[in-house]
């Protein structure tokens, strides 16, 4: 099983969030992911506008979704040899 992570940026006054976004990462397990949505959810409120956070009263929460990969169909298996 694999994990995506799901990120969501919400005002607290408006009370609504965004449709979620999904930054271009896979991880193997859970723990990997929440490690890296927690990262990511500080970054995302470190780098917007002190003013933008304070009046929406900005939050970021995130999900990781398990996700079924079948290797089988991302990484095609090795063709036999023809011949000598």
């Amino acid at each position: 099983m694999k994990f995506v992570l799901v990120m969501y940026v919400c005002s607290i006054l408006s009370q609504s969030c965004d449709n979620g976004r999904i930054p271009s990462l896979e991880f193997q397990s859970h723990k990997e992911c929440s490690l890296m949505g927690y990262k990511l959810a500080y970054m995302s409120v470190f780098e917007m506008e002190d003013r933008k956070v304070n009046i929406e009263k900005i939050a970021v929460k995130f999900e990781c979704r398990q996700v079924n990969v079948f290797e089988d169909l991302i990484v095609p298996k090795k063709k036999p040899k023809v011949g000598a």
